[in-house]
């Protein structure tokens, strides 16, 4: 039994070795179409601020992550970086809680992508973001 609602999986074990393995783990619904992303994980207290509520850091890493995953795989894998990413806090949420983020490709152009998603705390959501990723050597 996982940590992580039915219909998620664990992401790529390999992203352990990079930043994201600092702050998983991660998991991802594959039943999205090339324009949608669906991540999540599970509150633990490393995730929280010393008042024990989801440290705005860690819902702003799900976004660009999760936003910066989907261009990379809608643009065949090449590198990208985020240009610029701005975030709207809504509520809070506690560990404990599933959170989970939904982002939408909302234009793919030759050298940049916009981008903008939703953060949830066990469906109640607690933060919006937006921004835009760079298509390196474009």
């Amino acid at each position: 039994m996982s940590d992580a609602p039915e219909g998620f999986r664990l992401i790529d074990a390999s992203m352990a070795d990079g930043f994201e393995g600092l702050v998983g783990p991660l998991w991802q619904r594959d039943d999205t179409d090339d324009m949608h992303a669906v991540w999540g994980f599970r509150a633990e207290t490393k995730h929280c601020n010393p008042y024990g509520m989801l440290h705005g850091g860690m819902a702003t890493t799900l976004a660009d992550t999760m936003m910066g995953s989907l261009v990379f795989h809608a643009i065949g894998g090449a590198p990208c970086a985020t240009i610029s990413l701005t975030t709207e806090f809504i509520s809070s949420a506690k560990a404990g809680q599933w959170i989970e983020g939904r982002a939408e490709m909302v234009k793919k152009g030759r050298a940049v992508c916009f981008l903008r998603s939703e953060i949830f705390a066990d469906e109640k959501r607690i933060m919006t973001a937006h921004g835009n990723w760079a298509i390196i050597g474009a």
